[in-house]
């Protein structure tokens, strides 16, 4: 799994919810970009699911959420795993 295919998996959850954006859109704050917040809830479980992670809900949404941070962090193991 590298970031292209985790960046990939992340713009198709979004497209399945109606928001399309394009590669150069990947450093924009996703709720700037018009994502409603149920809607990037229902993405950030949807990829949990998908890759078996679970984001730290502490303070994750002190930084903009982007589809290159949601990329990072899915690499990084999500901050923990959902199994414990």
């Amino acid at each position: 799994m590298n970031e292209a295919t985790v960046r990939a998996a992340i713009a198709e959850e979004l497209n399945a919810r109606g928001y399309r954006l394009g590669a150069d859109e990947h450093a924009a704050d996703l709720i700037g970009a018009g994502v409603n917040s149920v809607n990037l809830v229902r993405v950030l479980t949807a990829l949990e699911e998908r890759f078996d992670i679970e984001f730290e809900a502490s303070g994750f949404f002190r930084e903009p959420v982007t589809i290159a941070r949601l990329a990072r962090t899915i690499l990084a193991g999500g901050g923990k795993r959902a199994d414990g």
